[in-house]
């Protein structure tokens, strides 16, 4: 089975967010292709000068890819181990890599260890994940640049999550049954 279960909150903040990115994006998307594709049908638009209007369907489906990543960015557990979902790259970490679990300063986001985010041990070194624990009001501005910044409860909770995940795989022979 491959169901992948998301380890940090999903908070209605972030889905309403990514929500109306993708809604609002999606009718421009339309919109613009309807309007081109009609002008070209009706003759009101030469062939060379869609060009630029491909342009613009081009900068939209890039905005949307983009939109559609940013929802997915977090820390997922499920039987094959850890999957760690960036804006730009995924990464899968097998359990029987995964060694633990620790808070330390953020690399990723270029603020020099001013924030706290969580960190896999493997065996190979550490990894850090785009989860990271809300920091002062000043940082809050930087802060979700690569991923979820939760208040410290929820990210005690996400840490504990993926111990009780990394235990019962390793009891179970490195498959999480639930």
């Amino acid at each position: 089975m491959r169901r992948w279960r998301r380890a940090d909150p999903w908070t209605i903040r972030r889905q309403v967010v990514a929500g109306v990115a993708i809604l609002y994006g999606s009718l421009a998307l339309l919109v613009l292709s309807v309007g081109m594709v009609g002008a070209l049908v009706a003759g009101r638009l030469a062939v060379d000068q869609a060009g630029s209007m491909a342009v613009g369907v081009a900068v939209i489906v890039g905005v949307l890819l983009v939109a559609v990543r940013f929802h997915l960015v977090g820390i997922y557990h499920g039987e094959r181990g850890l999957l760690i979902r960036y804006l730009l790259r995924s990464r899968l970490l097998p359990w029987r890599e995964v060694t633990g679990f620790y808070t330390g300063p953020t690399v990723l986001s270029g603020l020099d260890g001013r924030q706290r985010t969580l960190w896999v041990r493997t065996r190979d070194g550490a990894v850090e994940t785009p989860v990271e624990s809300r920091g002062p009001v000043l940082m809050r501005q930087l802060q979700s640049l690569t991923g979820p910044a939760l208040p410290a409860a929820e990210f005690d909770l996400v840490v504990r999550r993926l111990r009780e995940a990394h235990a019962a795989a390793q009891s179970d022979g490195g498959v999480v049954v639930r």
